[in-house]
């Protein structure tokens, strides 16, 4: 995404990390303010919801969607994983209601599955143990939401805007990642809306 802003985190020994998003220059900083007070280290994953919001015309490949979590560490080491998201159909869930919809978008809500829960807490006990061997508390996170899209139908000329959402158990509720991203500029060296395939072929990620 666009240029990545940098916070400080808070050096606790609960291993508290500032959250940015890969384009925060579409991050509210309501959002910024909330996720940075939310300690990643002990937040349950299996409570994860991510949701995606696309025009009516797009919509994300199945099983074509994750969640990406870099990590840079005090000491200056980084790493990144990717997490696969499964799409909510469950409608009772409470915790998968996302941002609603408008005349002209559709919204969809993941969750992470059991193994994957596993992976993340997996990666996430590894990062606590380089911590403490390095003596150097505090480092960055930095959380996204990658769809792989495809479209329904050609899409108009213009901007094509896109958002995206990240619920903790903390959060209480949905907060915006991204807000009004544009695919045709996301990326500065192509076009993702010319670039996406008819829905049923392989499409490009809507976030790098």
């Amino acid at each position: 995404m666009a240029r990545s802003i940098r916070r400080r985190a808070l050096a606790t020994a609960s291993f508290m990390m500032a959250v940015v998003s890969g384009g925060c220059s579409h991050m509210p900083v309501t959002s910024m303010l909330t996720l940075a007070r939310v300690d990643f280290a002990g937040t349950d994953p299996a409570e994860l919801r991510a949701a995606v919001k696309l025009p009516r015309l797009i919509r994300p490949q199945p099983q074509g969607v994750s969640l990406r979590i870099a990590v840079k560490l005090a000491s200056g080491e980084e790493e990144a994983r990717d997490f696969t998201l499964r799409e909510i159909a469950d409608a009772q869930d409470a915790r998968a209601r996302a941002p609603e919809p408008d005349a002209d978008t559709h919204v969809f809500a993941y969750r992470l599955e059991a193994a994957e829960v596993t992976r993340l807490v997996a990666f996430r006990d590894a990062l606590k143990s380089k911590q403490a061997a390095s003596g150097r508390r505090g480092g960055t996170l930095t959380i996204s939401i990658r769809p792989q899209a495809c479209r329904s139908g050609e899409l108009p000329r213009g901007p094509i805007p896109f958002a995206t959402y990240l619920r903790t158990a903390e959060t209480g509720g949905y907060v915006a990642l991204t807000r009004d991203v544009d695919l045709r500029t996301i990326d500065p060296k192509q076009d993702l809306a010319a670039a996406m395939p008819p829905c049923g072929l392989t499409g490009p990620r809507v976030a790098p």
